[in-house]
């Protein structure tokens, strides 16, 4: 191995600043009105007309459109398409094909028309006698140089495509034998998006390189091959999630799939040849390996992710088991929209996206703007004197977390949270139910509860196990009996995440006892499980060894709201980036260790 530059390489910060380029281009929708300068338009028209063509052929011209008048005109030829179009598609299909703005064309500040014009150059042209199409593919060399290059000066750029070229043509009055290949919109973005729009909006995920490369022939498996090497093993495809919802908790448990076992073994085997010594990277190792088996493929990701936090309020508040007022619930909610809970702090530290559902809270949230409205009821009964919940209740309130995980669209990890004043007697009754576990074991100080309070939530949780002592409960029963609708709605996000093979990242003691339910529903659901922390709540240990998880972080935490878990995230991308970034022995070039183990 050498650091010495090759011959014509560029030096390494130009080099980084064509890949962020080429990472970074985005089709963007949304613009500012602000004017494109025009020294910049130059420079980008420059590069588009220094892409390569065919026999140096050069077929493409450039359109500029200012004319607000004539890109009116545009737009109504697009829109016309653009609706033909959506009839092709139904259901959630449909509404996300018209949710794909061609308000573009009318909010960038100018359009840019590349086209083809397939005469030049004569009937003959070097390089096109067998391919005659390598004019348009010419052109389309000018438009991605065109792209990178607006990119590079913080311009935006969006191709609309669904016209009718003819209309387009006699619009801008192209000659015969020229014909349109893109038309752009360019101007500078409101912003430029983290994933690609058709990603982030759920319409198509993007493939595995290690998919698509074949070698010596298609299918070629390149066994041997050090590219392939490099590449990984194609991941194997995710199971298929159909797009209805299942209507009952029973086909929403059946619903979710085994891990892939078979991933797990070449994921170790990476791991072990890495240039490092072998297990070193300890407990990420094995993050590793269990993302990569939820998600099916060996290079696992994390960069989708998105924290659910579900909110309900508890009658069993009656009882003085909280050292708050069950109306602080629906305040916190407030707040957490408004972006000032320690969730947001932490969420928009790491680009998360935070979504606060109303299960079960004991308030009218009316139109309130970014709270999910799933209200089951408004707040359940007291524990200690009745059922929490009513066993229909109990399932709408989980199948409503599944709907949640669904509405979030594409997503590579879900970190869960809950707020609710008085739900931790509610798990901890909840938990005493699943496991036969005593009051005094199961309860703890919640928020910081004095003497008296914990006495009180003591007698509350001893008081729900004698009134259902002798019951046959199943899980969903156990469920009505002690939960919460939050809790309720967290098994069922949990389950809804695990059907998509999306790793699940747990908070603390409430969202722990939520995953025993989901669980004891779906046993493969527990695959898709990851411990942020360990809590200082008494039972949240308990609850870990249940579920038979290893905290990833032990910081004495007893918040909530997905706080822990949000703490976590970065250790998720750590596994991800493990196995993504990090080159084997054999890969760097370096020699393998002579302890077969790696180490000492």
């Amino acid at each position: 191995m050498t650091d010495t530059p090759v011959p014509g390489e560029f030096a390494p910060r130009a080099k980084q600043a064509v890949y962020d380029a080429i990472a970074l281009r985005r089709d963007i929708r949304s613009f500012r009105p602000d004017p494109v300068p025009d020294e910049t338009l130059l420079r980008i028209l420059g590069a588009a007309h220094r892409a390569g063509s065919v026999g140096f052929m050069q077929p493409w011209d450039f359109v500029v459109v200012r004319s607000e008048a004539r890109r009116a005109r545009i737009y109504d030829l697009f829109r016309r398409a653009n609706d033909h179009a959506a009839r092709h598609w139904r259901g959630d299909r449909g509404e996300k094909y018209l949710a794909l703005k061609l308000q573009g064309v009318l909010d960038a500040p100018l359009g840019i028309c590349v086209t083809c014009d397939t005469r030049r150059g004569g009937p003959h042209v070097l390089g096109r006698d067998s391919i005659r199409e390598t004019d348009v593919y010419s052109t389309c060399l000018a438009v991605q140089n065109l792209w990178l290059a607006a990119r590079t000066e913080g311009v935006g750029v969006g191709w609309v495509s669904i016209v009718d070229n003819d209309e387009l043509a006699a619009e801008l009055g192209l000659p015969e034998g020229v014909i349109p290949v893109a038309f752009l919109c360019v101007g500078y973005p409101v912003e430029f998006p983290a994933t690609p729009m058709l990603e982030a909006t759920g319409w198509r995920d993007r493939e595995e390189l290690a998919r698509l490369v074949h070698f010596d022939g298609w299918g070629g498996a390149g066994e041997g091959d050090p590219l392939r090497a490099l590449l990984g093993s194609a991941p194997a495809e995710p199971a298929a999630v159909p797009d209805d919802a299942p209507a009952t908790v029973d086909a929403l448990a059946a619903s979710v799939p085994p891990a892939a076992r078979d991933v797990a073994e070449r994921v170790r085997a990476r791991l072990d040849a890495l240039s490092m010594p072998r297990g070193s990277m300890g407990r990420i190792e094995e993050l590793a390996v269990q993302l990569a088996t939820v998600q099916g493929r060996d290079f696992p990701v994390a960069e989708r992710r998105a924290v659910l936090v579900f909110a309900g309020d508890h009658g069993v508040c009656e009882e003085g088991v909280s050292a708050y007022r069950a109306g602080v619930t629906a305040r916190l909610c407030y707040n957490m929209v408004a972006g000032g809970g320690v969730v947001n702090a932490l969420a928009r530290r790491q680009g998360v996206e935070v979504c606060v559902v109303d299960v079960g809270v004991d308030h009218d949230f009316g139109g309130a703007t970014g709270i999910v409205h799933a209200k089951v009821a408004r707040g359940t009964r007291s524990l200690a004197r009745a059922d929490a919940m009513t066993r229909a209740q109990a399932e709408q309130a989980l199948l409503a977390g599944m709907d949640a995980v669904r509405a979030l669209g594409p997503c590579d990890v879900l970190a869960l949270g809950e707020v609710g004043i008085g739900n931790t007697t509610s798990a901890a009754a909840l938990f005493a139910l699943l496991t036969g576990s005593s009051a005094d074991d199961a309860v703890g100080r919640g928020t910081g509860v004095g003497d008296a309070t914990l006495a009180r939530k003591a007698d509350a949780v001893r008081r729900a196990a004698e009134r259902t002592r002798g019951a046959e409960l199943d899980a969903l029963g156990k469920l009505a009996a002690a939960g919460g609708y939050e809790i309720a709605a967290l098994a069922g996000a949990g389950l809804g995440a695990a059907a998509r093979r999306i790793p699940v990242v747990l908070d603390g003691f409430i969202t722990g006892v939520a995953a025993m339910v989901a669980v004891e529903l779906a046993p493969a659901a527990r695959d898709s499980l990851v411990a942020s922390h360990l809590s200082a709540e008494r039972a949240h240990a308990a609850v870990l060894d249940a579920l038979g998880l290893d905290p990833l972080l032990r910081l004495g935490l007893r918040l909530g709201e997905g706080s822990g878990a949000l703490l976590a995230l970065p250790l998720v991308e750590a596994a991800c980036a493990l196995l993504r970034d990090v080159r084997t022995f054999r890969e760097a070039g370096i020699e393998e260790p002579l302890d077969p183990r790696g180490v000492g």
